[in-house]
């Protein structure tokens, strides 16, 4: 006797399942760094500082970016904004569903963006770091 099915199966999963699952546990890890990073980024720069209105001038940011410590985590900050950012720009572009060729693209853009800023930001800091 031959089965009847009343229900369509669902269309195959788009490429490896495990890959989208990785994007979304490094964009929670990266998520959770940022609320430390701007917790620490906000506190450091509005709230600790002697001036009206909790903006530092020109010669107090030279100060600060010169500092070690303070340099790395600006760096990383900007390493980690950037990576969440990327992150979460590709899982909007993946939702309209493009082939397996449109997302490799959407991926290497993507990397290229991402490397781009942060070789960007990384030059501004540097610089900043080298006026002190």
């Amino acid at each position: 006797m031959a089965t009847i099915r009343t229900r369509p199966e669902p269309p195959p999963a788009r490429g490896p399942g495990r890959r989208s699952s990785r994007g979304w546990g490094l964009t929670t890890i990266t998520g959770l760094a940022l609320l430390v990073l701007v917790t620490i980024h906000m506190v450091a720069n509005h709230f600790v500082i002697e001036s009206v209105g909790g903006l530092r001038s020109y010669d107090q940011v030279l100060r600060y970016i010169s500092t070690p410590v303070i340099f790395v985590l600006e760096a990383i900050f900007l390493v980690v904004v950037t990576i969440h950012a990327m992150l979460g720009l590709r899982g909007v572009l993946l939702d309209l569903d493009p082939g397996p060729a449109v997302r490799r693209w959407i991926d290497r853009g993507l990397i290229a963006l991402g490397v781009l800023t942060v070789a960007y930001g990384a030059t501004l800091i540097g610089v900043l770091a080298s006026r002190a």
